[in-house]
């Protein structure tokens, strides 16, 4: 997993890969939402079902901050696209963020890379738990 170009493991990586994820605490993604530094003061992004807390970047994702508009959510899909939030659909209605079923190969790719990117800098503290509608 870590070629010549990759930095080594950070203690925050190897401590979210011994993690046992089924053992996390579970959060809905209404819970999630309120993560959000305001609501509650802690500052959660989910990718993948997975939420990292990244509280201690509050000068990027804190409010009025430039990733801010990333923190309460599962953000797969907005990270695939490169985007900071989706645009509404003819209908008006606004995409799930964490919806991944129609991206590309490539796309995929980069969602990938972002969790490895979360997962060296950021703790992995809950599961998000699955809808069922």
């Amino acid at each position: 997993m870590f070629g010549s170009k990759s930095k080594e493991p950070t203690e925050i990586f190897l401590k979210n890969e011994s993690l046992d994820l089924d053992s996390l605490p579970s959060l809905s993604r209404q819970q999630l939402s309120k993560h959000n530094g305001v609501e509650i003061p802690k500052l959660y992004v989910a990718i993948k079902g997975l939420v990292y807390d990244v509280t201690e970047n509050e000068k990027s994702y804190g409010p009025g901050k430039a990733y801010h508009k990333l923190v309460g959510k599962d953000v797969g899909r907005l990270l695939g696209l490169n985007r900071l939030q989706l645009k509404e659909e003819e209908d008006g209605r606004i995409p799930n963020t964490w919806d991944l079923s129609d991206l590309e190969e490539k796309q995929l790719k980069i969602v990938e890379d972002w969790i490895v990117f979360f997962k060296m800098r950021y703790p992995i503290v809950a599961r998000i738990e699955e809808d069922h509608q």
